[in-house]
């Protein structure tokens, strides 16, 4: 049985969990540790939760389990128990209880909740994005959040009207992130650091961001970069890789692959004024 970090933050933990069908907690009483867990599985395996209750958890659903939690599991697969598990830190567990999830005085109401198939696919994304090179914390702590927002439930979020008061306050809140954004893009600040200095939880600003703007905040930082790169390209002169580290790129090999993946050529390319007709003809 063995655990491995894939990604460690303020808000949350990233790992992915693996027991063989021979280990020995097949046949142990198993605890959670003392922050709360959103697992993924990815094989079904059976759970008996220490109050009784039964279930059989598959991908398509997410476990839930509280800090301590004492569980018994019973073998389903040949390989075992694999799964994605989020641990929340404290930070995000008090976000949540004020985003009026499904967080009561520090604790989760639910044991399991039904992932759609967005949800998973997301989760499996995001666990072969980490297994790649140096991840761009931003991207990870936004789909982890909403990874979240897909399987902790909400008891009031459904019923809640979004009065002038609090329509107002979003647009204010988004455009207050657009300009934190703008006058820090060459940092690359995490979801936190962006929430903490606009008095907002990450939970609230992310969500209330992609409603305002159409941007999740990674993409809408990302996008700013390679446009703002556009307009410095025929100044740039030598290596792109001044102007790729200036505009928080990680690297010249980041910043080129970004580019082409966002625009279909190289910067080299457009930097170079003998190419400019005809990429315009070809667009």
């Amino acid at each position: 049985m063995s655990d491995r970090v894939l990604f460690s933050g303020s808000l949350f933990t990233v790992a992915e969990f693996t027991c063989p069908p021979a280990d020995a907690a097949w046949n142990e009483l198993n605890e959670i540790g003392d922050s709360p867990i959103v697992a993924f599985p990815r094989v079904p395996v059976a759970i008996r939760l220490s109050h009784g209750e039964h279930v059989l958890a598959t991908p398509n659903l997410a476990m839930l389990y509280n800090p301590g939690q004492l569980y018994e599991r019973e073998l389903r697969s040949d390989r075992g128990d694999e799964c994605l598990f989020v641990r929340l830190h404290a930070p995000a567990l008090e976000a949540l209880e004020r985003d009026g999830g499904a967080v009561r005085h520090g604790r989760m109401v639910v044991t399991h909740a039904p992932a759609s198939r967005l949800t998973y696919f997301h989760q499996y994304l995001l666990s072969r994005y980490l297994h790649g090179g140096v991840p761009d914390a931003l991207l990870v702590e936004e789909t982890t959040l909403r990874l979240l927002g897909g399987v902790v439930p909400s008891a009031t979020e459904a019923s809640r009207l979004r009065r002038h008061e609090t329509a107002s306050s979003h647009r204010r809140l988004a455009e207050d992130a657009q300009e934190l954004i703008a006058a820090t893009v060459d940092e690359n600040l995490s979801l936190e650091a962006i929430a903490t200095r606009l008095g907002s939880s990450p939970f609230h600003l992310a969500r209330v961001f992609r409603r305002e703007t159409g941007f999740s905040l990674h993409d809408y930082r990302k996008q700013l970069r390679l446009r703002l790169a556009l307009g410095q390209l025929p100044d740039s002169g030598g290596t792109l890789s001044a102007l790729a580290l200036g505009l928080g790129f990680a690297s010249h090999s980041h910043f080129t692959d970004t580019f082409r993946r966002e625009f279909g050529v190289a910067p080299s390319v457009v930097r170079d004024a003998r190419h400019v007709p005809a990429l315009l003809a070809a667009a």
